[in-house]
Parts: C-alpha cells; sequence; structure tokens
C-alpha cells in the first residue's frame, strides 16, 4: 500500500498560562484528530505492559489519585527527600531525531510500518498561527510533539521511558504524569542518585532542565535538621507535607481569582448598563436573584451539580450521591481541611462587602436598594424571605461550604473508593480551576 498520508495543515492556537506565557495548542482537521484516536488506543494497548508502571497520563487504568495515593503511601524512616525537576517547554523541545529513535526501536514499542509512517508525519505536520491561516503560507514543524493532537501522548511517554528504566533502578518512589516528575526517597545520597538520573537523561535525549522552576532535591520536614528543610512539596495540584495532604497555595489563589470574577460578573460590572429594580428588594419580602443566581454558580462548581440536601443525605443519613466531581471531588483526598475553613470565612466576607458594594452603586446611580445581608444570614441562607418566591420549590439560599463539599468527598472516599470519582485528566490537572 502506498504510504501517501499527509496530515491538513493544523491551526495553531496560543493558549494563555498562569504565568503570562502562552501554549500552543494545535487543531487538527476532524478526520486527521480521528486518525490520531485510532493510532494511539491501537498503539497503547498494544504496548501497555511495556509502558513504566509509574507512569500515570494516558494510561486507561490509571488517573491522577493513582499518582498523587502512589506517593502519599511512600514510607520513610524519618526523613523524606524530594527530587523534582521540570523540563524546558518540554513537549516544544523534545528532538525529533530523539522520537524518531524510539519509534523504530522494536525492541522498546510495537508498532507496524504503517503506524511508524503516520507517527513520522505528524511529527513534522503543517501548521500556521489562526490569524494568518488563509494565506497558506504554512510552517512545518522540525521539533517537538504536536499538543493538541493523540499521538502526541504516546510520544511523550516514550520520549521519557528510559528516564523512567533510570528512576526505577535506583532507590525509592518515582511518579511521572507526562512530563511532571517526582522522585522520593528517605537517604540523601540516593536524592544525589536519582537527581543524575534526570542529568544524564536530559544530556542523552536533548531535553533541557529548567533551572528557574526545578527545586531540585528538597528535604520535606518540620524540625530544624543539618540541612536546609522545606514544610512541603507541591504536585498534581496537591500540597503533600509530613502531616499529610493538603490544598497548594497555588490553587487557594486561582480559587479566589475566580470567586471575584463570578462576584463581578453577577453583582456589579452590569450595573453600569442599567438595572431592572424587580430584581431585588429590601422592603418586605427581601430578595436579590442576582445573589442567588451567584450562590447557585458557585454552588454548582464546588460541589459538581450536588445540592445542600445531597450533602446533607449522604454524610448524616448515608443515602448514595448521584456523582462526586468538581473542585470537592477532586479534593476528596485533603487530610488538612484548614485551608478550606480559611476559603469559607474569606467567601462569606466577600460577597459580604460586594452586597455593601452593590447596594452603595445601586442607592447611587437608580435610587434603589438590594438586601446587605451579614456573614451568618449568608451562611444560613436567612437573607431571603421565603414569601419573595412565587415558584416551585424554595431555592437554597445558603452560601457553599468548601469544607462541608470536603466532609461528603471523603466520607464518599472512605465509603466507596475512587472509583466514582471524576478525575481530571492532564489538560485540566494543570489548572485545577477549570475543575471550578
Amino acid at each position: 500500500m502506498a504510504k501517501t498520508y499527509q496530515p491538513i495543515a493544523a491551526i495553531n492556537y496560543q493558549i494563555p498560562k498562569p504565568d503570562g506565557s502562552k501554549r500552543p495548542i494545535m487543531a487538527f482537521s476532524i478526520p486527521d484528530a480521528a486518525l490520531a484516536n485510532v493510532v494511539l488506543r491501537r498503539t497503547r494497548d498494544r504496548n501497555l505492559k511495556r509502558l513504566s508502571p509509574s507512569s500515570y497520563a494516558y494510561h486507561p487504568e490509571k488517573n491522577v489519585f493513582d499518582a498523587i495515593l502512589a506517593l502519599r503511601e511512600f514510607e520513610t524512616d524519618g526523613k523524606l527527600f524530594a527530587v523534582q525537576i521540570d523540563f524546558e517547554k518540554y513537549f516544544d523541545n523534545i528532538p525529533s531525531w530523539y522520537l524518531k529513535r524510539k519509534i523504530n526501536d522494536a525492541e522498546r514499542i510495537s508498532l507496524t510500518p504503517h503506524e511508524r509512517y503516520i507517527f513520522e508525519k505528524f511529527l513534522h505536520h503543517r501548521y500556521s498561527p489562526y490569524e494568518t491561516y488563509q494565506i497558506g503560507n504554512h510552517t512545518r514543524r522540525i521539533h517537538g510533539t504536536p499538543q493538541g493532537s493523540s499521538v502526541s501522548l504516546i510520544l511523550a511517554n516514550l520520549a521519557n521511558h528510559d528516564l523512567d528504566t533510570a528512576l526505577s533502578a535506583s532507590s525509592g518512589r518515582f511518579v511521572r504524569f507526562a512530563d511532571d516528575v517526582v522522585a522520593l526517597c528517605s537517604d540523601y545520597s540516593q536524592a544525589q542518585e536519582l537527581e543524575r538520573c534526570f542529568v544524564e537523561h536530559c544530556r542523552i535525549s536533548g531535553l533541557k532542565l529548567n533551572a528557574n522552576k526545578s527545586p531540585g532535591i528538597a528535604v520535606i520536614s518540620n524540625y530544624n535538621q543539618e540541612m536546609r528543610t522545606y514544610p512541603h512539596f507541591d504536585y498534581l495540584g496537591y500540597r503533600f507535607t509530613v502531616e499529610g495532604l493538603a490544598v497548594p497555595e497555588k490553587t487557594i489563589r486561582k480559587l479566589k481569582t475566580r470567586v471575584s470574577r463570578l462576584i463581578n460578573i453577577y453583582l456589579s460590572y452590569y450595573l453600569k448598563d442599567g438595572y431592572n429594580k424587580s430584581r431585588s428588594s429590601t422592603a418586605k419580602p427581601n430578595y436579590d436573584w442576582d445573589l442567588l443566581g451567584l450562590i447557585y454558580e458557585l454552588r454548582n462548581s464546588l460541589y459538581g451539580g450536588l445540592t445542600e440536601d445531597d450533602l446533607k443525605n449522604f454524610i448524616v443519613l448515608g443515602q448514595r450521591l448521584k456523582a462526586m466531581k468538581g473542585l470537592m471531588g477532586f479534593y476528596c483526598l485533603i487530610d488538612d481541611p484548614t485551608s478550606l475553613r480559611d476559603l469559607d470565612g474569606w467567601m462569606l466576607s466577600i460577597v459580604r462587602r460586594a452586597m455593601v458594594k452593590r447596594n452603595a452603586i445601586l442607592h447611587a446611580k437608580y435610587g434603589h436598594s438590594c438586601p446587605t445581608p451579614t456573614n451568618a444570614e449568608l451562611a444560613t441562607g436567612k437573607w431571603l424571605d421565603p414569601a419573595a418566591w412565587k415558584g416551585g420549590v424554595l431555592p437554597d439560599a445558603r452560601m457553599p461550604s468548601l469544607v462541608r463539599g470536603w466532609r461528603a468527598a471523603r466520607k464518599h472516599f472512605f465509603t466507596f473508593g475512587l472509583e466514582q470519582v471524576e478525575a481530571p485528566g492532564y489538560d485540566v490537572y494543570a489548572d485545577i480551576t477549570k475543575l471550578f
């Protein structure tokens, strides 16, 4: 059969990242994307036993929860050494020559001639930015893997297979989720050996270490040692501490940003263009339909579509939940809810202050007023007068609670495990507020 296949030129979208830089994502045609999916499934399933057992991304029977549990269950003898290395623009910088060598290594991976051909064509596909795509002056890829295509997934695993092998031969335990790798051990000499594995892999493969983002060797401890110690390390959206798992500060900042944005959209932003006075009232009966909409939006995001009654009936009465997903579903493994309790207080406070500001704007521009509930009234839902609701079932006006959601998620985890918890994919966990 003649090998004439060529992917249609992809569209290169630049997706903003939290650090201000941009991530290139390739959008392929529907036929090319479908072919890539078929090739991924066939090659992955055929080579599943050859993949490293410590590689958790793109595996049909593993997910981010398995990776987190594998690290949490590592036993130490008093000291915990964590080795974290970040590759510089991993998917963009994997040399094509190295990937081709791996593709053609029959001892490493089982591929048909046509599968090898398709992989190589995706390695050197054409693309153009969205703004200039119609001109037709496309660029051909000469290095890296095409993020946005399924073939990139197995190529990424192939590129790091030698590193997996080296880390497995060293002492300790490691977890790799795509290009994110952390290795744990209980001895400094072991940690040095693990670090050398990363350096040697870069020398052989042509990859580069990101010196600015690579913590290197860290001693995780709450006590002063002869070496510099750290109280935690962050990985896959979780904070690993001596006491257990917690929420990283980076996630807390993103969560606050997301809540603040929703508050602005629901309570303030549109007021400059006019206001329908029937949307709120401080005369009996009290109500504010925009505040109620905000509360429902927050609850749906935090609880993954569950209601307050769903949580109560599960926590108190043991009634089965329909599902466990959303932000609190992801954080069902958290051991320390202190940061969640603090966030609950912060959410009540910022919504209360936003309502005071909203009332001032309504009074100044429209001679109108809206409720300005206290933290207690927001927490209990008593800011909404039931007489104001003319529909069917009375809406639940209570602010959602991260701690309440965590209690349900935690009980669900201990009762049913993780089988029915919706785990995020690789593109989601990297920016955990996409769950929100």
